[in-house]
């Protein structure tokens, strides 16, 4: 899967901690995101890797004692497609203490500064997903939030952290995930959110002078899945749905 993004159109490189840090140029032409349906039209793809530091300080100093300090990093990945991305995706609440289930995505790019590598790939835990077709006339949009919790300790010994210092967790469950939709009935829905059960229904409206308004009717409740929303020109609406997760430290 191709898509056309420039992420940063110039290159730099300065020095932080003594280390030198670059940014680059990548091509969207030159990018490919393996995700979802083999068929998917991807317009977009953010990451970014989160250190997860813990300082430690004692008493006397105003710096914090390496000795003692801990990580928990954690990588994130954001993909954006037309929709349906991906086929609805099953977010059961977990009912052990093993990881949850993960879906598979990885990033290939060829930064224009071969000093600099990508690594965004494996296995990653649903953390978001929303859908958006305000109108009939506009293209469909998925956007699959992805988290990762294992597998990333690389990024922090390949700077010399030591292994002892970062925390890995034993597990990652999933608790109950809730969402909302324009759509309210049980099941699956075309804004790739399907409920397990409705509980509330919102509703919101606006309109300005010499101009035309909407109103739109919002059903929350818990999310059994996401996924699969449809590109029918005849639909619009909205979705989304936030899944939490808590990593074991056991």
């Amino acid at each position: 899967m191709v898509f056309d993004l420039i992420i940063v159109n110039v290159w730099q490189s300065f020095i932080i901690g003594g280390k030198t840090m670059a940014i680059t140029v990548i091509l969207g032409a030159g990018t490919q995101v393996a995700f979802g349906d083999a068929d998917a039209c991807l317009t977009s793809v953010n990451w970014s890797f989160n250190p997860g530091r813990t300082d430690a300080f004692c008493l006397g100093s105003w710096e914090a004692n390496e000795d003692y300090v801990l990580y928990k990093p954690t990588q994130t990945l954001s993909i954006t497609g037309y929709a349906p991305v991906q086929s609805a995706f099953s977010i059961p609440v977990s009912k052990d203490c093993n990881d949850a289930s993960t879906i598979d995505a990885s990033v290939s790019a060829t930064p224009c500064n071969a000093n600099i590598s990508v690594d965004a790939s494996g296995s990653w835990f649903i953390q978001s997903y929303s859908y958006s077709k305000p109108t009939k006339d506009q293209p469909a949009q998925e956007t699959w939030g992805l988290i990762k919790y294992k597998g990333v300790d690389q990024f922090l010994t390949a700077q010399g952290v030591s292994s002892d210092r970062i925390a890995i967790p034993s597990g990652v469950t999933r608790g109950i995930t809730m969402g909302e939709s324009t759509e309210g009935s049980s099941g699956a829905s075309q804004t790739g959110i399907t409920f397990s059960n409705t509980f509330a229904q919102a509703q919101s409206g606006s309109v300005s002078a010499g101009s035309f308004g909407n109103v739109s009717s919002i059903y929350h409740g818990t999310v059994t899945a996401v996924g699969g929303g449809t590109a029918s020109a005849t639909f619009k609406g909205t979705g989304s749905a936030s899944i939490p997760y808590t990593p074991l430290y056991l």
